[in-house]
């Protein structure tokens, strides 16, 4: 993705904002208790004992930091796996080849069972470290996890893949898997809004939460206190050059959607070209949630609330967008993209939602300019720790938006 400075004039997005309106919604952690009847049989193991025990936490053992009630070691145990979760998940959902046929017309069904079975590895592996959890957060994120998914075991039961009863980890049964339909695999794990998706967010969202945790203790010699810092930033420079790169990402594929007015062009026989319009859309997507993600761990209100007004712009689009097959999570705000319907939508409306000044994109696209604005404002405060327990002297060189926010 090329960064803010390769577009022309970033203060033109403000030119014209639309009339919708522009309320502010936050993200809940919370778990739907409806889905979680079969809880009641104490078969839900350490995650759920996790959450509901969390005044039972001993303050006694060695903290990372103090809204933390987990050790170095368990924080660093969640953030390798759900790291290798992520990328497991990225090889499935972003790999548009693997689920391709070959020359002889025939899919590479050992490639593709090996890219699952290595997701399905590291999915056990995070729900067994975050299982271990005690900080609230951390808990909460693991159980959405697991609720999404429980949500998906009458499709996995399609392909060979089963959820234990007792830990509510997955296995999968190579030679039914291997005769299962491609088009059911893909389905769960192919492409933004799938499974493999859902899970490499969440996992994401954790590895962020965790990250920050473990970033935030700082030791700077004998006889030196730690955790104390001259700057007027709440953030870490961790935090905040993560949240401007997600929002730089999200606003080079917002303006690359918004203004692409030929996307919705249609041939000779009156199609359009599904194919490039579901990339540029899966990639904004994308880039939007990754940066909800990463911002959920900003304590700066300018960083706080500008993406919660963003998420406020797509509130305000609900309807609109589920029409074309884009929902809002209600856990986190996050979309979740559901390409089968899209397809059947009408075009004319998810145009005018995703091209042109007026639209969804656009108006969203200037939420993330806001966010860089407000992340450079951050960086810029002198004396901001980094993530090795160095000071970073940052200076001011400017905002995007000419102070205007």
């Amino acid at each position: 993705m090329s960064g803010i400075n390769g577009y022309d004039s970033v203060n033109t997005l403000f030119s014209s904002l639309g009339n919708k309106a522009d309320s502010t919604s936050g993200g809940l952690y919370g778990i739907n208790l409806a889905d979680y009847a079969s809880i009641q049989n104490g078969s839900y193991s350490k995650l759920v004992k996790a959450y509901y025990a969390m005044d039972d936490a001993d303050a006694s053992k060695t903290n990372s930091k103090n809204d933390t009630d987990d050790s170095d070691q368990t924080l660093a145990e969640i953030k390798n796996a759900t790291a290798s979760l992520k990328e497991s998940a990225q090889a499935l959902y972003g790999s548009k080849s693997l689920f391709e046929k070959n020359a002889d017309g025939e899919y590479d069904m050992e490639a593709i069972y090996e890219k699952v079975n290595a997701f399905i590895e590291d999915y056990n592996a995070t729900i067994e470290s975050v299982g271990s959890a005690e900080t609230e957060s951390i808990a909460k994120a693991g159980a959405n996890m697991v609720n999404a998914a429980t949500n998906y075991a009458d499709m996995f039961s399609k392909i060979g893949i089963t959820i234990s009863e007792s830990d509510y980890s997955l296995s999968i049964d190579k030679e039914k898997f291997m005769e299962a339909r491609v088009t059911d695999i893909k389905s769960i794990f192919s492409g933004v809004g799938s499974f493999a998706y859902q899970i490499g967010a969440k996992a994401s969202r954790i590895n962020t939460m965790v990250a920050d945790k473990v970033s935030s203790t700082v030791t700077f010699g004998a006889g030196k206190d730690s955790d104390k810092t001259s700057s007027t930033s709440k953030d870490s420079a961790g935090t905040i050059a993560k949240v401007k790169e997600d929002a730089n990402n999200l606003l080079a594929t917002g303006t690359d959607l918004y203004k692409n007015r030929t996307l919705f062009r249609q041939d000779l026989d009156g199609n359009y070209d599904t194919e490039a319009i579901l990339d540029e859309l899966s990639a904004f997507i994308e880039d939007y949630n990754n940066l909800i993600i990463s911002a959920e761990n900003a304590k700066s209100s300018g960083i706080t609330n500008a993406v919660a007004s963003m998420t406020g712009i797509a509130d305000g689009y609900r309807n609109e967008l589920a029409a074309i097959g884009i929902t809002i999570d209600e856990e986190d705000n996050t979309l979740q993209f559901h390409e089968d319907a899209f397809l059947k939508a009408d075009m004319s409306e998810a145009k005018s939602l995703l091209i042109g000044n007026t639209s969804f994109v656009y108006k969203a696209t200037v939420k993330a300019a806001m966010v860089v604005n407000q992340a450079e404002t951050e960086s810029a405060k002198s004396n901001t720790y980094t993530e090795d327990a160095k000071y970073a002297n940052n200076y001011n060189t400017g905002t995007i938006l000419n102070g205007t926010v």
